[in-house]
């Protein structure tokens, strides 16, 4: 019996130690009767679409009756939200006001009398101005007139995020619009006659917004043609009258040179379409078109318009005087088979002309290009060429010689001499080098001019106009017949402006290679 006791006493103290806490525990509950739950939300089937400053939440209808209230709770519940719900239908509402960001709502279902739901979480993103500011236009990838319209090319879109893009121009005094859907690679603004356009392209940040965001507004300027210019370009008083567009943004011209004495930049603006440079001193000046969008100035890039016209003077009047004779005096003309007059005995009887030096006559035999002879300078015909021998090469046992023509005494000049007819203005020489050369060293690499308008140029006292010349392209190969070719065309070369008859072209520096220095064609001309 004893043990019996003692075992229904620690019985009893077990029983009381561990019931104790539960009825405490719970004791506030089961005094009104048992807890009740409301059938909670599934994260699966919870919408969450993040717009401007707001979220947007939807669900399906609940299997839970008595859900009648939403609570939502969010940055550690120091934001809250009821929302009236109807269980039986689908619910859908906005929580605005909200800043910029990432969140995690709480969420859960009240009925009537309190009761709730268990709480999910969702995530969401909230978008404003600053998501906004990253957004770029769709990059157009053509644009270009196309009849009455102005087409527009794009790569195939893969952003979702966007709905398309919205253009704007204005002409004939209205604005008009034109739109190009994600989907399109290829939109057009029809009727376009203006100069000018802007557009910015049109997002959704996630599937299922509503709210629209919107890239910058960007630009597009198409300056004038030089035709335009040409068309209304007066020379003499320096005056442009340009066209008016047919562009409700364009607002007028600017004008840019650098002055060529005294190398200031200037510039110049009108607010219409006509201009006149009274203090342009310049070869060239740049014009820009100007517009303006919302009051903020636009400007297209600057289109270069060389004021300068060169004209080339007429050669047909050109001359040089007998080049080369023999001891006897009898001229050395040129055949069609150069090699019969290419002879160690002609040259060695040459006697130098006062009008060239150290002609060779002959020349390439066998070349595409061998007809060799002074008046090949100015017969417009890029195939022949005039070639003198070098002087002197640089190193001191070095000379250059060909079929017995000495090499040039030290101080001499390597020279030919032109007569224009008569007294002519220039101030601009060009060059063509002889073709199938592969490297430069046929070339002059410095000439210098003279000119004179005594009676006779062989005793003439000859005006320096421009000495050591570096001609544009004499470092270069001319190994293609092509006038385009690199190395092939001097292209014009200032000069101060002469007025002379007779023009003197000294050759002043060479390369060590080979023995003689070649030109086709020599043009002089004058800018104005």
């Amino acid at each position: 019996m004893k043990n019996i006791s003692s075992f229904y006493i620690a019985l009893a103290m077990l029983l009381m130690y561990s019931c104790s806490p539960m009825d405490h525990k719970y004791s506030d509950f089961v005094e009104d009767g048992p807890i009740t739950y409301l059938g909670k939300l599934k994260e699966t089937e919870i919408k969450v679409i993040g717009e401007r400053n707001r979220v947007h939440f939807i669900w399906p209808k609940q299997g839970d009756p008595r859900g009648t209230k939403a609570e939502i709770y969010w940055s550690n519940k120091t934001g809250r939200h009821m929302e009236n719900v109807d269980p039986a239908k689908e619910t859908s509402f906005y929580i605005s006001d909200l800043a910029e960001g990432s969140y995690i709502f709480e969420i859960q279902i009240l009925d009537e009398e309190g009761h709730s739901s268990i709480p999910v979480a969702v995530t969401a993103t909230v978008y404003g101005t600053t998501w906004e500011s990253y957004l770029t236009n769709r990059n157009i990838m053509g644009n270009a007139q196309e009849g009455d319209d102005r087409k527009i090319t794009y790569r195939e879109n893969v952003d979702k995020t966007i709905l398309g893009t919205e253009f704007e121009w204005k002409q004939d005094g209205a604005t008009h619009a034109a739109y190009v859907d994600s989907s399109q690679t290829t939109g057009y603004l029809e009727g376009f006659k203006a100069l000018s356009f802007r557009y910015r392209t049109k997002y959704i940040p996630e599937e299922g917004g509503v709210d629209v965001f919107y890239s910058p507004w960007q630009y597009f300027v198409d300056n004038i043609t030089a035709e335009d210019i040409d068309a209304g370009f007066d020379k003499p008083t320096n005056t442009y009258t340009l066209p008016i567009p047919n562009d409700g943004n364009w607002t007028g011209y600017e004008f840019r040179w650098t002055d060529k004495t005294t190398g200031e930049a200037m510039s110049r603006s009108i607010s219409g379409n006509l201009a006149t440079l009274s203090d342009y001193n310049a070869l060239a000046v740049n014009i820009i078109t100007l517009f303006t969008f919302d009051g903020v100035p636009i400007s297209t890039m600057p289109l270069e318009y060389g004021t300068v016209r060169y004209v080339d003077l007429d050669r047909s009047t050109w001359y040089m005087a007998p080049e080369t004779r023999a001891a006897d005096g009898s001229e050395i003309k040129m055949g069609e088979n150069n090699a019969d007059f290419n002879t160690t005995a002609l040259i060695v009887k040459k006697v130098k002309s006062p009008c060239i030096s150290h002609w060779i006559p002959g020349g390439a035999n066998g070349s595409a290009d061998a007809n060799n002879v002074p008046s090949a300078l100015y017969d417009d015909n890029y195939d022949t060429f005039l070639s003198i021998c070098k002087g002197p090469g640089p190193s001191p046992t070095q000379t250059h010689s060909v079929g017995g023509v000495g090499p040039l005494p030290a101080g001499e000049e390597i020279y030919f001499i032109i007569d224009l007819g008569e007294r002519q203005k220039f101030n601009y020489f060009r060059l063509v080098y002889r073709p199938a050369q592969s490297s430069h060293t046929l070339k002059p690499q410095m000439v210098s001019f003279y000119g004179s308008n005594d009676p006779d140029p062989t005793s003439a006292t000859w005006s320096e106009i421009q000495k050591g010349i570096v001609p544009p392209g004499c470092g270069d190969p001319s190994n293609n017949a092509n006038l385009e070719h690199i190395g092939r065309i001097s292209g014009n070369v200032i000069l101060p402006d002469c007025d002379f008859r007779y023009v003197k072209m000294t050759y002043d520096g060479w390369t060590d290679s080979s023995n003689s220095m070649q030109l086709s064609e020599l043009f002089l001309g004058y800018y104005y």
